[in-house]
């Protein structure tokens, strides 16, 4: 049995890269910085956070400035509107059919 060790060692596998990198120069963070920014709550990837209009709330909630009780509150009500919105629509397609019924009835006749 032949034994491997760095040596005598030789890849299978593998491949090699032709495409330019794309890494960003001075854009790295040390693992011991990477770590101390998790350890304070910081964002650990800096500047792939998204980002929100202040001015247009509409378009969407930031939800790193809620709270829980806030979240839960809009989970709330998101699950109301949809129930809201599903009787609605059995509604809608109660009366479709309703209709579809009274027009091929009214053509037997």
């Amino acid at each position: 049995m032949k034994v491997k060790n760095s040596l005598n060692y030789k890849p299978k596998d593998g491949f090699v890269t032709t495409k330019p990198s794309e890494t960003i120069p001075d854009q790295t963070m040390s693992m011991r910085t990477i770590l101390n920014r998790f350890a304070q709550g910081l964002p650990v990837a800096e500047g792939k956070d998204p980002i929100y209009d202040e001015e247009n709330e509409s378009m969407g909630i930031n939800p790193k400035r809620l709270d829980l009780v806030d979240l839960q509150q809009i989970r709330l009500e998101n699950e109301d509107k949809i129930k809201r919105l599903q009787k609605k629509m059995e509604e809608t397609e109660r009366k479709k059919q309703e209709e579809q019924k009274k027009v091929d009835g009214g053509d037997e006749h």
